[in-house]
């Protein structure tokens, strides 16, 4: 009689299983992005939400991450910091949905900025996945400087800036969740079979 060690197959599930979430909520910080962008004209209300619940979304991301795919200890502490940090920024925001345009901006701001920043580093310690990394942190960086340089924005351009910026995270979300999940599946067809027992 034998029997299969489930030992050698869980990385590979688990690597599957966190690129299915990234799709996920790539699909949602996507869909999040559309909203905004669409519907420019929105109210500071529905903003602030449809920010905070994406920021808590994407911060939830970064920790499974932290936790799970990641195997270098800098970029697992940094992907803890992006996670909490996200969290507690998309709590802000939500708690106080109707404070001023000003407290949007500057919460939204810093994230992406500090997002991209994170990114950055995390780019230059792997080279699996760099140039996605690259692009999503220059694009971070990008949204995050224009938001917080231009405090004077209006509503309708603000919610177009925060969903573009959601919208390119949600698509590189999308993408690394794919990536993952096929390699996962070509390193467990390239596996060795796994152990057996009498």
């Amino acid at each position: 009689m034998t029997a299969t060690s489930p030992a050698a197959t869980e990385p590979f599930g688990d690597a599957r299983r966190y690129g299915s979430m990234l799709v996920a909520m790539g699909v949602l910080g996507v869909i999040a992005g559309v909203l905004a962008v669409a519907y420019p004209d929105i109210t500071l209300l529905a903003l602030a939400l449809i920010a905070g619940i994406n920021l808590m979304i994407l911060g939830i991301a970064s920790l499974v991450g932290a936790f799970g795919a990641e195997r270098d200890s800098t970029v697992r502490a940094l992907a803890a910091v992006m996670g909490l940090l996200g969290i507690v920024a998309g709590i802000a925001v939500i708690r106080r949905p109707g404070e001023t345009l000003l407290a949007v901006l500057i919460v939204v701001g810093i994230w992406f900025v500090v997002h991209g920043v994170v990114d950055l580093v995390r780019a230059a310690t792997t080279t699996e996945g760099r140039g996605i990394l690259l692009l999503a942190a220059i694009a971070d960086m990008i949204f995050g400087i224009l938001i917080l340089a231009l405090p004077k924005l209006s509503l309708a351009t603000l919610a177009v800036l925060i969903g573009l910026g959601f919208l390119v995270r949600g698509v590189v979300s999308v993408v690394q969740g794919i990536g993952l999940r096929r390699a996962a599946s070509a390193s467990a067809a390239a596996a060795p079979p796994p152990a057996v027992a009498a």
